[in-house]
């Protein structure tokens, strides 16, 4: 059959529908098929009509994936990923760089690894997503996976050295790439020393459960900010009492399960760091219940500064996580690489503000 025979029933066929397919019932070449669908490239109107007539009946749509494997150089593909979705401040930074970059005209399709299961666990699912998105050769790979196992890292780096773009936002990664590092830290040591310049000498700590360590080169955000919180004390003389360090689940059932561990105790510290807002309110709300008041009996300070620190049952003293600037910087520095920037990776650090509201009270020195 040439291009001018009669075209085939597409009705009649059980192959696949793709452009091979339509080049042999055609009897044209893929690569004329190919141009004819893409509108690019010089086919005569008469076979590119025949052409897309035929694709039309049967229904075929083009893959996206063959259509950048076939163009890296120049898809709009970058390829946003995270290790977690938590209702915090984590999904703001994707929605925003989603949409922040959707706006510039690139696609960007979000990937987290699957849970594990009893036929694969956390480390194969996590190698699994990167060499899957390896397979697909976006421009960048924009990624939040500082608790990754290694071997996911290396499957990272061979993207690297193919070719690819690697930006890391919010906790450092074992990786030699572009990094916008959120200065938790930072964070938790303005609290603390908030705390300290008020007068609070007995200063608690409500930090996430950790669920063991899942790489070597883990750098976990309750080790960072524990180690914050620390670096305050100790410059006033001040020690961690390991009866006031909470450990807890994340959220609202963190804060509840804190406030049962406080109001246990016979001798409470007069100031509590909390890792989080939503944590923070359930405690608050929880011990407030059993007659504790805040902040004539307990001062506290969330972090993040979340919207709902405002409407807590007393407004809420925060360490703000600075979203549009983390983004904004995301964004800038993945735009650099895009236009062709060289220059050697580089860490750009960001650090929070503390936002006083009405949780801390100030008590003498001699307390």
């Amino acid at each position: 059959m040439n291009s001018t025979d009669k075209t085939p029933d597409a009705n009649t066929t059980s192959k696949p529908i793709s452009i091979g397919y339509i080049a042999e019932a055609l009897g044209i070449h893929k690569s004329t098929v190919s141009l004819a669908l893409s509108g690019k490239g010089r086919v005569s109107p008469v076979t590119r009509e025949k052409i897309m007539a035929f694709a039309e009946e049967l229904g075929y749509r083009p893959d996206p994936l063959a259509q950048r494997l076939a163009s890296r150089s120049t898809n709009r593909v970058v390829c946003l990923c995270s290790g977690s979705l938590d209702p915090g401040r984590g999904m703001e930074k994707i929605a925003l760089i989603q949409s922040t970059l959707t706006g510039l005209d690139i696609e960007v399709p979000f990937y987290t690894p699957a849970k594990a299961t009893e036929h694969r666990d956390t480390k194969e699912a996590q190698v699994t997503m990167f060499r899957q998105l390896r397979r697909q050769r976006p421009q960048a790979i924009i990624c939040s996976v500082h608790a990754f196992h290694d071997e996911a890292f290396a499957e990272l780096e061979r993207y690297q050295q193919e070719g690819g773009i690697v930006i890391s936002y919010d906790l450092p990664i074992p990786l030699n790439c572009d990094q916008v590092v959120f200065d938790r830290f930072d964070n938790a040591y303005q609290g603390a020393h908030y705390l300290l310049e008020r007068g609070h000498r007995h200063l608690g700590l409500g930090i996430s459960r950790l669920v063991g360590a899942r790489t070597s080169n883990i750098n976990t955000t309750q080790n960072t900010r524990a180690a914050g919180f620390r670096k305050a004390l100790s410059e006033r003389g001040e020690e961690v009492h390991a009866e006031w360090v909470f450990e807890n689940d994340t959220h609202e059932r963190g804060g509840a399960e804190m406030a049962r561990h406080f109001l246990e105790l016979e001798k409470r510290p007069t100031g509590l760091c909390i890792v989080n807002d939503y944590v923070a309110l359930a405690f608050m709300v929880e011990v407030m219940r059993a007659g504790v008041r805040i902040p004539e009996d307990v001062s506290v300070i969330g972090y993040d500064d979340l919207p709902i620190a405002s409407y807590c049952p007393v407004p809420l003293t925060s360490v703000s996580q600075p979203v549009n600037e983390i983004v904004d910087t995301v964004v800038r520095v993945l735009t650099e690489r895009l236009e062709g920037d060289n220059q050697p990776p580089r860490t750009i650090t960001i650090k929070g503000n503390l936002i006083e509201r009405q949780s801390v009270a100030s008590l003498p020195d001699t307390i």
